[in-house]
């Protein structure tokens, strides 16, 4: 009688973790640096990875996507598209903007809360203001983009409208879309037409937008922002030491 030989148990325990989380464990193992590509003019290299590139280089979890006729390097999150400016490697950062805002068309502001386009708890790509330096948090301004049912007649309301001309199809009827200061902006200062539909949203300087103009809102964000891969001191970016961006719901 033939004698059925069990494999060894640290095998079994291995195969049961791949069943378990087989997409992690795939990453992991076909990570690979492939040397330096170039979409326009940012270099991509570990762990970033390009769409096109073979499947073992890179790690899948920061994938990016070169728009060749456009020329621009690009990702996709839960509700927004962004284009990546620069890849810092020596410091493990990037320089990110909304993609609609880069392109100066006729486009709708950013939607969905910064958040969960960037879950903090995922320990990918998070805002480099948390890791890297108290102070860099201090060079930005945070904005609420609310759209109402009707125009609101405000100092602290700035128009988010580029071109209130704009097509039925891309403009809803009885949308007036606007921003806020979420730094100055308080429960009883929101209107009852209005509905939130962005949060967090980041720009730089220090100067509250009620100072700015629509023009210069979008130029700021424009400018994009800084993310980092890297957390050395591993931080809990879900705590409620960092409640400014928790991971919390409305």
């Amino acid at each position: 009688m033939l004698k059925l030989e069990l494999p060894p148990l640290s095998t079994l325990i291995l195969i049961f973790l791949l069943f378990l989380c087989p997409q992690s464990s795939i990453s992991r193992t076909l990570t690979k640096r492939c040397g330096v590509t170039q979409c326009g003019n940012v270099n991509i290299s570990h762990p970033f990875r390009l769409k096109t590139q073979p499947p073992e280089c890179g790690d899948r979890r920061f994938e990016l996507d070169c728009e060749a006729d456009i020329n621009q390097l690009t990702f996709f999150r839960r509700y927004n598209k962004f284009q990546v400016h620069e890849i810092f490697y020596e410091n493990s950062t990037l320089t990110v903007s909304y993609q609609n805002q880069v392109t100066g068309n006729c486009s709708l502001p950013p939607t969905g809360r910064f958040n969960e386009d960037f879950f903090f708890c995922e320990k990918l790509l998070f805002p480099a203001w948390l890791i890297d330096d108290e102070k860099l948090r201090d060079r930005y301004r945070f904005l609420y983009i609310v759209n109402c049912t009707s125009p609101v007649n405000s100092s602290i309301y700035v128009g988010a409208d580029r071109c209130r001309n704009r097509s039925s199809d891309s403009f809803p009827t009885g949308s007036f879309f606007y921003f806020l200061d979420r730094d100055t902006t308080f429960p009883r200062d929101f209107d009852q037409s209005c509905t939130v539909v962005a949060d967090w949203i980041p720009i730089k300087g220090k100067k509250n937008i009620t100072a700015l103009s629509t023009a210069e809102i979008y130029e700021k964000l424009s400018m994009g922002f800084e993310l980092t891969w890297s957390n050395p001191q591993g931080q809990d970016l879900c705590s409620g030491e960092l409640s400014f961006t928790q991971c919390e719901t409305f």
